[in-house]
Formats: C-alpha cells, sequence, structure tokens
C-alpha cells in the first residue's frame, strides 16, 4: 500500500510539471534561429538554411537530383563524395550570384512545416544533417511529428518532443533514486530539477538538448544499476540503444560518457577484474561502430569541423571565464543566484542537522563510486566545455550544460543523504529545499527562450500582411528567427548589408507600390541603413512602428513615398 501511494504522489508530481511546462509554452511567442534550424533542416529538402536567393536555386534541385539518387548504399556514396568536395556535382549558376528575390509566403512556409511530398522523407533529413555539425535522429523525429502538422508550422511540435523526454527524463530520476535506494528524494529531487527555470529552459528551447538530457541520465541510470548488480550489465540490449541514440542525438552525449566509462574502467582495472572491464567495453565499442556506420560525417564533424575539436574559434576563449559563467548559469538556472536565499539554504540544513540526531557519515566503496560517478563526471564536463564549446552568452552556453541539471540535482540531495540516518527527516529537509529554491526561481525568473516581445511583431505583420517587407541583416543565419513573418507577408526581401547592393531596391514590385514594411537589426547602424534604403529606392518618407529591444533587437519602419 505503502508503495502504490508513493508511486501515485509521484504521477502526481510528473503532471504538475508537466502541467507547469504548457504555462510557459503558452507564453513562447517567438524563436532563436537555431530553434527555427530544427524544423528547417527536418522540413525542407531543398536545404538546410532559408536562403534570399531563389528558391531550387538556393540548391538544389539539380545537386539534390544528383547525390539522392538509386540505392540506399549509392545515396550515402555520393553523399561522402559531396561532403568532401561539393565542387564535383553540378551547381545552378543563380546559387554562385546569391542575388536576393522577392520570397513568398508560401516559400516561406515551406522551409518550416511538411509538405506532401516531402513526408517521410527522411534521407532528406539525413542529407541536411550531413551538410551541418549534428548527428540527424532529433531532426528525423521532427521530421515524423511535422507529419501530423501537415503544411502548418506550430510551436508544438518540438515542444511534444521535448516534453515527452522531459517526462522521461523525471521517469530516469525515480528510477536512479530508487536504484540507489533513496526513493524518498524522488519527489523533492524531481521538483528541484522539474520546477527549475534550467529544465523550463531546456523544454521550452526547441533544439536537441531536452533529448541529450534525457540519453544522458538513462545512460547514468544503467550505470548505477550495473554497479549495484555486481558489475554484470542486464540490459545489454536498450544499454547499447542508449549509446546509440544519444550519440546520434548531440555529440556532447559522448564527451559525458567517455568521463563516466573512464571512472568505472579505473576501479575495475585496479580491481583487476579484466574480464568486467571487457564485458563493459563490448557494448560501448559495439555501439560505437553501429553509430559511425549509420553516420560517417561524425568523423568530420567531431574532429575538424569548426563546432567540433579542430575548430579553430575554440582555442581563443578564456578558460577561466567560461568556467566561471558555467557555474554562474547553473546558480541561476536553479535559482540560487540570491545571496540571501544561499544564506538561508545553509542555515536550514545546519538547524535540520543539528535538531537531528547527529550521526557519523559512513560511505562503503560502492557509495563512494555511485558518488563519484555522479558527481565527477559533472565537475569534468564543465571543464571539457569551458575549452571547446564556441561562443560565450546566455542563450548560447547555457545550452551546453543541459544534460547536467537534472544529474546537478540527483547529486545535491544524494550527498544530502548521508547527514540523516532517518529518512523522513531527509524527505523533510530535501522537499523544503526544492520548494523554497523552485519558488523563488518562478516568482522572480524567468527562462530564456520564450522571447515574448516577438507576438509584436507577428501584429505588425498580420496588419500589414498584403505589404512587401524588407529584412535588413549583417550575416547568413539570424534571419531564421523572423521566418514566421516571411510567412505573413506578401513577400520578403532578405538584404544582407555587408555583401548586398541596395540598388535592388529599385524594381518594379516596390516602384509599384506605395509602402512597404522595413525591418532592421538593432546591432546594425540604423540611420545609415535608412539612407542606404531611401537613397537607393524612389521612396523618400519613413516612421517607426515597432521598437524591440530585449529579445528579437528588430526597429520596424513604415517606408512610404
Amino acid at each position: 500500500m505503502k508503495y502504490l501511494k508513493e508511486n501515485k504522489l509521484i504521477i502526481l508530481t510528473i503532471i504538475i510539471l508537466c502541467s507547469l511546462m504548457f504555462v510557459f509554452i503558452n507564453q513562447k511567442q517567438g524563436f532563436h534561429e537555431d530553434e527555427i534550424f530544427s524544423y528547417g533542416s527536418s522540413n525542407y529538402k531543398y536545404d538546410n538554411v532559408y536562403r534570399w536567393f531563389g528558391y531550387a536555386e538556393a540548391n538544389q534541385d539539380i545537386l539534390y537530383n544528383q547525390v539522392l539518387t538509386g540505392s540506399f548504399s549509392n545515396r550515402i556514396v555520393n553523399l561522402i563524395k559531396f561532403y568532401q568536395n561539393p565542387d564535383q556535382f553540378k551547381k545552378n549558376e543563380i546559387l554562385a550570384k546569391e542575388i536576393p528575390i522577392f520570397r513568398s509566403k508560401d516559400d516561406a512556409l515551406d522551409y518550416l512545416a511538411i509538405q506532401k511530398e516531402d513526408i517521410f522523407n527522411y534521407f532528406s533529413v539525413y542529407y541536411n544533417q550531413a551538410r551541418d555539425v549534428h548527428p540527424p535522429l532529433f531532426y528525423f523525429l521532427v521530421h515524423f511529428i511535422s507529419t501530423f502538422f501537415y503544411n502548418n508550422f506550430s510551436k508544438y511540435i518540438i515542444f511534444i518532443i521535448n516534453l515527452f523526454f522531459f517526462i522521461g527524463t523525471l521517469i530516469s530520476i525515480k528510477k536512479i533514486l530508487f536504484t540507489l535506494n533513496r526513493q524518498n528524494l524522488t519527489i523533492p529531487t524531481m521538483i528541484l530539477y522539474g520546477a527549475s527555470m534550467g529544465a523550463i529552459s531546456t523544454v521550452m528551447f526547441q533544439r536537441m538538448y531536452m533529448m541529450l538530457t534525457f540519453f544522458s541520465i538513462l545512460y547514468l541510470y544503467y550505470i548505477i544499476k550495473y554497479i549495484k548488480n555486481d558489475f554484470k550489465l542486464s540490459d545489454n540490449f536498450f544499454f547499447i540503444g542508449t549509446i546509440i541514440c544519444g550519440f546520434l542525438t548531440q555529440y556532447y552525449f559522448c564527451i559525458y560518457i567517455i568521463l563516466i566509462f573512464i571512472i568505472i574502467s579505473l576501479y575495475l582495472l585496479f580491481k583487476k577484474a579484466i574480464k568486467k572491464w571487457l564485458n563493459f567495453f563490448k557494448p560501448h565499442l559495439i555501439a560505437a561502430v553501429i553509430g559511425i556506420l549509420f553516420y560517417p560525417f561524425c568523423i568530420d564533424d567531431i574532429f575538424f569541423s569548426y563546432r567540433g575539436l579542430g575548430g579553430n574559434d575554440n582555442k581563443t576563449n578564456n578558460f577561466f571565464e567560461n568556467f566561471q559563467y558555467y557555474f554562474q548559469q547553473i546558480e541561476k538556472l536553479f535559482s540560487i543566484d540570491n545571496i540571501l536565499l544561499i544564506l538561508i539554504f545553509f542555515i536550514i540544513i545546519f538547524l535540520l542537522y543539528k535538531i537531528f540526531k547527529k550521526e557519523k557519515i559512513k560511505i562503503n566503496k560502492i557509495d563512494l563510486l555511485q558518488l563519484c560517478v555522479i558527481i565527477l563526471p559533472i565537475i569534468f564536463f564543465i571543464v571539457i566545455i569551458s575549452f571547446i564549446a564556441p561562443f560565450l552568452g546566455e542563450n548560447y552556453t547555457s545550452r551546453y550544460i543541459m544534460l547536467l541539471f537534472p544529474i546537478i540535482a540527483i547529486a545535491g540531495f544524494y550527498l544530502l543523504s548521508f547527514l540523516f540516518k532517518n529518512s523522513k527527516n531527509l524527505f523533510i529537509c530535501s522537499l523544503i529545499i526544492s520548494l523554497i529554491l523552485s519558488i523563488n526561481g518562478l516568482f522572480n525568473h524567468t527562462p530564456i527562450y520564450l522571447y515574448k516581445d516577438y507576438g509584436k511583431a507577428i501584429e505588425l505583420a498580420q496588419e500589414n500582411a498584403d505589404k512587401y517587407f524588407v529584412y535588413v541583416f549583417d550575416n547568413y543565419f539570424t534571419h531564421l528567427s523572423s521566418m514566421e513573418e516571411f510567412a505573413i507577408y506578401k513577400e520578403s526581401l532578405i538584404l544582407n548589408k555587408n555583401i548586398h547592393d541596395f540598388s535592388l531596391l529599385n524594381n518594379d514590385k516596390l516602384n509599384n507600390s506605395n509602402e512597404f514594411i522595413l525591418c532592421i537589426k538593432n546591432w546594425l547602424n540604423k540611420e545609415e541603413i535608412l539612407n542606404l534604403v531611401l537613397d537607393n529606392s524612389n521612396y523618400k518618407n519613413y516612421e517607426i512602428l515597432l521598437e524591440l529591444n530585449s529579445d528579437v533587437e528588430s526597429t520596424y519602419y513604415r517606408i512610404t513615398k
């Protein structure tokens, strides 16, 4: 009866935490460009990025038909050839010129949403990822769920995927704590993680990091179970499957499991348990071979790409600054960045420790190994990521440690458990801590990746849906964050300030119109851009319609004659 009651409370906790995710997904109005890339590279057969120049011109009808033809093995061979030397395949002449043209709202929707002829076109998804630096499993899932939203774009497509893996992560927390014989920590740990800004941000972020988190913690569960089972793997098939799926989700999974693999290997080799080590090594080797054979492009991605170990820009990062930044992110995303709150946190632990009978801390070798397997990879993972992860900034680097958040929650309470002999007292203490941190976070902090202001840009687009839209930026990628607008306006002209001639504004479509909507990214010299626009068109006047400074960083103008 007690077990049934315990499980009902756990299920209720999961339902409440999932309901919390629905509250925040309803607040999400916009997207980071990488989030839109998740949809486009999963559903768009012509390219993995939405280009400003032409439809088939952007790539790819010719290239697509030459590479993705014949048998499965022939396609793989062609992909590898293309990957090594793209120039050997004939390209459309317009591709090299990259001259911006007006793109229709149907073009934009085609990038975002799956079309009839593209349903179950998984090789196209594979092809798009072979041209990028990530493995394809997450994108396969996005493509699959998108088929149920045929010809429609919705933030709920990836939210469904993330929610599924969030629930899986909560269940894995339960399985780990039950295996550790810390059942009473299950609900507090679920709350500490599941209601944190870190977990909410992971679910809101429409990339592969929630999926990565799940496979990482599932791997940890199998390792804890393996230790408890006297270093015997009882679920070889699922263990290998977990490694393959984690590897094909995100390469940082490799870093995490290698760290755990090293700890277990050192322990077994120190004990001279060579046979057990070989039995532990074998499933990892099998998984690695299967993963590489299925996706051979991983070798270049990991060792030679700009995001991999060979990326030169990574070496310029300041390690100590990055390392400090990651810990600040952990404090923030667990809502312990308030000094007063941290003080209260330790006062509670101290008082409870004094109130209840003080016991000597007893940790046997297995407990110590389990602590090492849970805690040490967290520290070393942050050290490694501080060296190799690109970009320093909240919207970039916090994603690289998302897989650690549930493991940190487990580690904190598992450590705390050694201070208490009475399980009821441990439950009360851990529940108080998790509730204080969660309530503080929910009332005083906001998860990232909501982009609430973007709703105003969508409203503006809907009010001017019959007009032309000119979008000015300065790179090749950030325009993806505005794809929803491109799918609303009559037609859109995307101009890169650094490479495009603004005389392109002197065209029949704009010349025969009385006004158009202009968007300029806020980090550009807006006055300079406005002068370029007016000097190179027959328009003379402008008025500011909307200025967004928080997340979206865009200013919108009405340009008139």
